[in-house]
């Protein structure tokens, strides 16, 4: 009977976060970070003292050299260029949202700053020796977690398909851009980070599965 009672409410709390978490829209966690990494891309601006295409890999390889290997903790605030800031953001803003809607705020927090942001520019150093700048590592990570999670979504009578299919459609594709495997990146892009972050985004869903339940159930319908 407590066993029975037990399962009951372990259904109730799991129905209730659900329900909290499709209630939640704005995707402030996200802003914030967004709102992290203009602040840090106009500072680069500013010790760069230019607004030229370059200044921000200018500082960035300024800092690398004044602290070294242990400016791969977080190079991963960094942005080279212009273009490279606003890209990376805009695919930020889409992939963050999508999930931090889907985890606690806690975990979202953890997942961005210190699995796909600091662990995938320290593996890639330690692994491939190659430095790493921007969120490219974050946004593959993310852009695989909605792959997954819309890949399971296919096949869930409770999410509708017209969502799941351009979701599932457009985060691979994205992926496959990201490492390398539709046509060819810009140079000096560091692939190795892009690759690890995807790595690690599989990682956190499969966490995220496996202790909270994480699935098609709890996309928005």
């Amino acid at each position: 009977m407590l066993m029975c009672l037990k399962k009951v409410s372990n259904i109730v709390s799991l129905g209730v976060r659900n329900i909290q978490k499709r209630s939640r829209y704005w995707p402030t966690l996200t802003l914030a970070f967004i709102i992290s990494f203009a602040v840090v891309y106009a500072g680069q601006l500013l010790i760069d003292g230019s607004l030229s295409r370059d200044a921000g890999y200018q500082t960035a390889t300024m800092v690398k050299n004044i602290v070294g290997n242990g400016s791969v903790v977080f190079s991963w605030l960094f942005h080279s260029t212009h273009a490279h800031f606003i890209e990376n953001l805009a695919i930020f803003f889409l992939t963050g949202w999508w999930v931090e809607n889907r985890v606690d705020d806690d975990r979202f927090i953890l997942g961005i700053a210190v699995v796909l942001g600091i662990g995938a520019n320290v593996a890639a150093a330690l692994i491939f020796r190659v430095p790493g700048a921007g969120i490219s590592g974050i946004t593959t990570g993310l852009g695989l977690m909605i792959a997954l999670g819309a890949f399971e979504g296919l096949f869930d009578s409770t999410v509708r398909l017209i969502k799941a299919i351009p979701e599932f459609t457009l985060s691979v594709l994205f992926v496959l851009w990201s490492v390398g495997g539709l046509g060819q990146l810009p140079a000096g892009t560091a692939v190795e980070v892009h690759i690890l972050g995807a790595v690690l985004g599989g990682a956190w869903y499969a966490t995220e599965k496996i202790r909270y339940d994480f699935g098609p159930h709890q996309l928005r319908i």
